[in-house]
């Protein structure tokens, strides 16, 4: 897949120097965007201390460049995680005690720090990670999602409900973050992979730059800008809006809108995710928490014939049909064909119970499998997931029993039983 990038950095219209910095390292396909704080060059500093610090300290890690030189699975996404992770706790605490030592010895950049949103290439996706507000957006199929969520005291209020998303724009905390590179000894960052299509376009920027800009804004300049010149125009967008703080952002791009897919597949991650969305355990979920739950979702290829699950067994995973179509069989008898973005077996994936009906392939298909042994850790990790699905859990229940009590009511008892209760059929 083709992969092209631009960036553009600017001290603004109301600042004396740039704070701002970025690097990359095209051999190992790394890009990073810090946005320093601390007043008069301490911001300088520690911008520039993260960056290099971080490139160096990558591009030498060997066992990182063999992982992301091939496509990569689960747990070798796993290990990427924890060497991102480790590489950004380690250059954190040469920040901070850079700091301390200045502060001692002459006064100076005591308490400075910065911001930081990288992306990390792989064939089939994309590491980013990220501390504090500088952001990463992820445009695609003429929608922008935000991949990142601040570390920012605002964000905070409006993810616990306290205050609106209106009231967050202008909110005069708004720039108080809660988490930062070098401000103490520990810091804790986010690290996610993200598959990526052809076409794709990853933003990451500092927040001179997204303070200007709604999705609509990100959009337009996707579909009316070319890679060697988006960079420099959303500067420049951002300069005339105001241009109240340093300015930088990068743009990569997979593929191009023009051209069509290198490798066209019928099964992609905007399916799967778009797929997950339609179903009432997951519709709650932002794309992030989505594309988290996907990292614990396999894919499974079955042939004609295969029987996926048996009456009576004990089940603890969840199937979603992507591809072909399954029978439902009850007894011995079919009474259902379930299809593309019909779902079974939630109900076991909860509680571990006995499979109500056997579901067996009617040709080839692609499902998306859930397992609750790796679900479950995922939603202790999470617990804003993991409230969102069983809330969700609890209101299909509930509708359930409230639609079996109309059966009773209107057509008796002796009909319950031929009202089946799969897992569920949507």
């Amino acid at each position: 897949m083709n992969f092209r990038y631009s960036f553009q950095t600017d001290v603004g219209k109301k600042r004396k120097h740039n704070e701002d910095f970025l690097e990359y390292e095209d051999a190992l396909g790394l890009y990073i965007v810090c946005d320093g704080m601390g007043g008069h060059h301490a911001g300088d500093i520690a911008s520039k201390m993260a960056a290099k610090g971080l490139k160096q300290l990558l591009s030498k890690d060997l066992q990182l460049a063999k992982l992301v030189e091939s496509k990569i699975g689960p747990s070798e996404r796993k290990e990427v995680v924890e060497i991102l992770t480790k590489a950004i706790i380690k250059v954190n605490q040469k920040i901070y005690q850079y700091s301390l030592e200045q502060g001692s010895e002459t006064g100076k950049n005591a308490g400075m720090g910065t911001t930081l949103v990288m992306a990390l290439k792989a064939p089939n996706g994309v590491f980013i990670a990220h501390v504090g507000d500088s952001r990463a957006y992820l445009i695609r199929a003429k929608k922008v999602q935000q991949l990142t969520e601040d570390h920012s005291f605002v964000n905070d209020l409006l993810r616990s409900g306290q205050i609106s998303a209106q009231e967050a724009v202008n909110h005069p905390h708004k720039n108080v973050i809660t988490r930062a590179m070098g401000i103490s000894e520990g810091v804790c960052p986010d690290v996610l992979f993200y598959e990526v299509m052809e076409k794709d376009m990853i933003i990451l920027c500092s927040d001179g730059l997204h303070g200007y800009f709604s999705k609509n804004d990100f959009l337009r300049f996707r579909q009316n800008s070319s890679i060697e010149n988006i960079s420099r125009e959303m500067t420049d967008f951002a300069l005339k809006a105001g241009g109240s703080d340093n300015i930088t952002v990068m743009s990569l791009e997979w593929g191009s809108l023009e051209a069509p897919p290198d490798h066209p597949s019928d099964i992609t991650v905007q399916n799967k995710i778009e797929t997950l969305k339609k179903i009432n355990l997951f519709k709650a979920l932002t794309y992030k928490e989505i594309t988290q739950l996907l990292e614990v979702i396999h894919i499974s290829h079955v042939q004609k014939n295969e029987t996926l699950i048996e009456q009576g067994a004990i089940g603890e995973d969840m199937f979603v049909i992507l591809k072909g179509e399954v029978q439902v069989i009850i007894d011995g008898q079919e009474v259902a064909c379930l299809k593309p973005g019909n779902y079974f077996g939630e109900m076991s994936l909860i509680d571990k119970s006995p499979r109500s009906a056997t579901i067996v392939s009617k040709g080839p298909c692609k499902l998306m499998r859930l397992e609750r042994e790796e679900l479950f850790p995922l939603l202790k990790r999470e617990p804003r997931i993991g409230l969102k699905v069983f809330w969700a859990f609890l209101q299909t229940m509930n509708q359930r029993l409230r639609d079996n009590n109309k059966l009773l009511q209107n057509i008796g008892p002796q009909s319950l039983s031929k009202n089946w209760d799969l897992d569920h059929m949507d």
